[in-house]
């Protein structure tokens, strides 16, 4: 009697037999007929390292994985490494959302830097675009532009910050 197991595998290979066609099936089929390679696949089947079964571990952040370096600090860092660390504490500044939090943000900061504007439809997409093309600003610019336009500055979100915010009495 087939058990459930061995039965959705002959289901899996029914499957793999209209993807590769009947002919490759064929050929298999001799090939396995012999009792030389009907040892060596029992040998390499025996041999697949079973997985043991752990307990729950947490994957890694999808986050990290989404956000890579993009290719303009990559060779920043052998070009020019003062603007290659400024940018990249900016980017990873960027990824956990500690500045620019919103895509509208990051356009806005685009279009006050006279950079291209940013076209792309989420805020992780814009990321790399918008590093590549401060990439190519000079170094003094960006650095002065960081200081000035605030973009460091620790957001405080409760009332009090906003009202500051808007009555223009945060400490500077």
């Amino acid at each position: 009697m087939i058990r459930e197991r061995e039965l959705d595998l002959l289901i899996d290979l029914l499957k793999l037999r209209r993807k590769y066609g009947a002919k490759s099936f064929e050929l298999l089929a001799k090939a396995l007929s012999s009792p030389e390679m009907t040892k060596q696949l029992s040998e390499i089947l025996a041999n697949i390292p079973r997985k043991a079964k752990t307990p729950y571990v947490k994957k890694k952040s999808q986050r990290a994985n989404k956000y890579k370096v993009p290719k303009a600090l990559a060779t920043l860092e052998r070009v020019d490494p003062q603007k290659y660390e400024l940018l990249l504490k900016f980017f990873n500044d960027l990824v956990v959302k500690a500045v620019l939090p919103s895509l509208g943000d990051i356009k806005y900061f685009a279009e006050e830097l006279g950079l291209p504007e940013v076209r792309a439809k989420s805020r992780q997409k814009a990321l790399s675009p918008f590093i590549n093309s401060l990439a190519l600003l000079p170094f003094d610019k960006i650095k002065s532009r960081f200081q000035s336009s605030g973009v460091y500055r620790t957001g405080d979100r409760s009332l009090e910050g906003w009202s500051k915010i808007i009555l223009d009495k945060e400490e500077k």
